[in-house]
């Protein structure tokens, strides 16, 4: 199975701690965040995965080339991008890799959540695209309707949060449209009537650390028992 992570943005809610490091390499109980997003991957039998860099690029090569003779039995491609590319405009880059169905996460999401349960949902649904959606008050700007997202707005107690996961298909990926960030791209799909599944799933850890706050909330919880970092194997 194949994921890719999103591991290029400057992560600028997050300075100045991102001035030095990427986001998915700050440390979460001793270790990157980007090494317990692969290590969970490969425990959910995903062993080809992509990633791109852009912002310290040269950190996350580093990483990936220490994470390599860690991981013989895992296939590790870098995409590095010529400038910042946003959401889809990295899978547009990156084309090339999404040769099958490919489970797409933000780099910087920590959950318990099992991943392949979300790309097992992907063949079941049978779209093109599956969002992987939960509740999170403030964050509910998601519109499901029967089963698909049919649009985007502000939080709203009837939508959904997007969790910063999916699944592509090859298909989805070469039908991108020029928008570089997930939400006009998709609209803009939505507006010609394809529209992503959705996966909505509650009960489970999920933090996108992507200001000072919530990385120190996710590093309590880690702290706490409140999350624990590893979902089972399959």
């Amino acid at each position: 199975m194949r994921a890719f992570v999103l591991c290029a943005g400057r992560g600028e809610r997050l300075r100045p701690y991102t001035d030095y490091l990427p986001k998915p390499l700050l440390p979460v109980q001793g270790k990157p965040l980007l090494s317990i997003i692969l290590e969970n991957l490969i425990a959910q039998g995903f062993h080809i995965i992509g990633l791109n860099a852009w912002h310290l690029k040269e950190k996350i090569l580093a990483f990936a080339e220490a994470f390599r003779r860690n991981h013989p039995g895992t296939h590790l491609r870098i995409f590095v991008e010529p400038e910042l590319l946003g959401t889809c405009g990295a899978m547009r880059y990156a084309s090339s890799f999404f040769t099958e169905p490919t489970l797409v996460i933000n780099g910087d999401i920590l959950t318990n959540f099992p991943f392949r349960v979300v790309y097992e949902a992907f063949f079941r649904q049978r779209q093109p695209c599956l969002m992987f959606c939960h509740r999170r008050a403030g964050l509910n700007r998601v519109r499901v309707r029967e089963g698909r997202v049919v649009g985007f707005g502000e939080d709203s107690p009837e939508g959904y949060a997007y969790t910063g996961i999916q699944v592509v298909s090859p298909e989805w990926v070469r039908g991108l449209p020029p928008e570089r960030e997930l939400v006009p791209a998709y609209e803009r799909l939505i507006a010609r009537g394809l529209f992503p599944g959705a996966f909505v799933a509650a009960g489970f850890y999920w933090q996108d650390i992507g200001t000072p706050e919530t990385y120190r909330q996710a590093l309590e919880d880690l702290r706490s028992g409140v999350m624990v970092p590893f979902a089972p194997g399959p």
